[in-house]
């Protein structure tokens, strides 16, 4: 999420939610696939502002740790500010806590390195940015679980301003240089703009499993493990959207990691079932009504 979002700014959702229990609460986002036109200038970025070691390179591909795959299309077009097709909103990534968002503030800052903005989502609190070829950035600390506003068993989120001045003391407790996110970063969720919420919510629902944590006019949040959102869902391009071009900076792909083995089983044979299934020496592979790419494994 990030602020201004429809529906959400200045008080709580009103959910929807289903649950399914479909997979495991060890469950979580692996590594996502990004398009970028410059590899080196993308490098520049990760490697020099966000201190993302580089675990692979091979050919056009780098693997940033365990979070980001980055693929060079020389020539592609920047993501623009706001896409008007499906595809990626932004990636998020979770840092261990509150301290360690307020030390990657005072970094970016530093780096003068530019934010689009900052929010308080009741659950978490996030920095918003964009790396060199537009694709969206979330960086963000989870409140305690137990800290979760919660009415009716469903988790409340919220887009208020973050308390920013909070933030940054939490980040000084810490007084050593800022040389990057920490090595306990993951890939928290991922948002993405879809061309309709019906059939993308089937897919992600009742054939991936997750469960609905929130659904408001123009997006919907699913998870898995009672986790606030894996996956945010939206419609702000328009209904019908046209489908993301792979000319453009964005989402190539992503990974589900489903560690529990009777859960990953019994999803393969729901991917299976729907003819949308490919295999690999990376895992079983299926693709959601938006042409978006996952990667099932352990």
């Amino acid at each position: 999420m990030v602020a201004g979002e429809k529906g959400l700014r200045g008080g709580e959702a009103e959910p929807t939610y289903h649950a399914m229990g479909a997979l495991s609460s060890g469950t979580h986002i692996g590594r996502v696939r990004l398009r970028v036109g410059d590899l080196e200038r993308s490098l520049a970025f990760y490697r020099g502002v966000l201190g993302i070691q580089v675990t692979q390179e091979e050919g056009s591909t780098v693997t940033l740790a365990d979070l980001i795959v980055l693929e060079e299309h020389p020539g592609i077009t920047r993501r623009p500010l706001r896409p008007v097709t499906t595809g990626l909103y932004h990636v998020a990534l979770l840092v261990p806590n509150r301290r360690e968002l307020g030390r990657s503030l005072l970094g970016l800052r530093q780096a003068r390195y530019p934010l689009r903005g900052m929010s308080d989502h009741a659950v978490s609190e996030s920095l918003y940015l964009d790396d060199p070829d537009g694709n969206g950035l979330e960086i963000y600390a989870d409140r305690p679980r137990s800290a979760w506003p919660v009415r009716d068993g469903v988790v409340q989120m919220t887009v208020d301003p973050m308390d920013v001045e909070a933030v940054i003391a939490a980040g000084k407790v810490r007084p050593e240089p800022w040389t990057g996110l920490p090595p306990e970063t993951v890939v928290g969720h991922v948002h993405f703009t879809v061309s309709d919420l019906e059939p993308a919510v089937a897919f992600y629902r009742d054939v991936i499993g997750f469960d609905v944590m929130m659904s408001i006019p123009a997006l919907v949040a699913v998870s898995a493990g009672g986790y606030h959102h894996h996956l945010n869902l939206n419609t702000w391009a328009g209904e019908r959207a046209p489908r993301d071009s792979d000319s453009v900076a964005g989402l190539s792909g992503w990974e589900l990691r489903v560690p529990d083995g009777s859960a990953r089983k019994a999803l393969i044979e729901r991917v299976a079932a729907t003819g949308a299934s490919s295999s690999s020496s990376n895992g079983v592979g299926a693709t959601d009504p938006d042409a978006v790419k996952v990667t099932i494994t352990a």
